[in-house]
């Protein structure tokens, strides 16, 4: 959460400034002491605040748990990875392999390489109930059915127009079982080009944005706790879905 690095910030600065009145007395007699302390506390804060963004590499997105009829494949040359269907798809997904706790940022480039190529992005997808643990049954497929029925999550769909709609963010749970959708934009505005697309969760907070601007938002008061990221693509009855992925990020985690 923002205020809480914000605090540490504020702590950091006034553990800082006492340090700086003690060590005056004894800097003639040290010179370096001042300075040492200071690089080595400076490089310890960097690093707390580094651990709240990730980057996953092209290489270790490919290694996520991979649903569905269909595949992944790293392209290392253009440090893309490559997720599409098979003929027969339900739909293809990558999910996380850690549960994440509290608020998150998750953001990437996609690139659709079909106006059928539909595009989900999934934060805190869980078995239903507060645990964060996510699992599939057997020879799971891909479908939308399990997700929607089966698991808790937020789930942000985007450049859907293949599919008669409009990009829209729902939260699928028990307590929201037939009034899912919070919010829907009124129209699509993505194209087969590349998109720097942005799905968050903060305060209870939901944000879709596109290529920096905020497209739809909403507001959830019992936001979900904690669960797994999912990548999600779809073509149509007639089409299947591909699309490239890069620069994938992870900002603000706590667990």
């Amino acid at each position: 959460m923002a205020w809480r690095w914000i605090l540490v910030a504020g702590i950091f600065l006034i553990f800082m400034f006492k340090l700086f009145l003690r060590t005056m007395n004894t800097s003639s007699s040290h010179p370096n002491l001042s300075c040492y302390v200071y690089v080595s506390l400076f490089c310890i804060f960097a690093a707390v605040l580094n651990g709240t963004q990730r980057t996953v590499e092209p290489d270790a997105l490919a290694q996520w748990s991979f649903f569905g009829e269909g595949f992944v494949a790293l392209d290392v040359q253009a440090q893309h990875i490559v997720l599409a269907e098979t003929p027969g798809s339900k739909g293809v997904m990558l999910v996380s392999p850690e549960s994440h706790l509290g608020d998150c940022t998750l953001s990437y480039k996609i690139r659709p390489l079909t106006p059928e190529s539909v595009l989900v992005a999934i934060l805190a997808a869980s078995n239903c109930g507060p645990d964060g643990d996510l699992d599939f049954p057997e020879n799971y497929n891909g479908n939308m059915r399990y997700l929607t029925t089966d698991t808790d999550n937020y789930f942000f769909a985007f450049h859907n127009a293949a599919h008669n709609a409009q990009p829209f963010i729902r939260k699928y749970s028990k307590e929201t079982a037939g009034h899912e959708q919070l919010v829907r934009a009124d129209a699509n505005m993505m194209t087969t080009q590349w998109h720097a697309v942005e799905v968050g969760k903060r305060d209870g907070r939901l944000w879709l944005k596109v290529d920096g601007q905020t497209i739809i938002e909403a507001t959830d008061a019992s936001p979900l706790a904690q669960g797994h990221f999912i990548l999600r693509l779809r073509g149509t009855k007639d089409s299947i879905g591909v699309c490239l992925i890069k620069d994938l990020r992870i900002d603000g985690v706590d667990g």
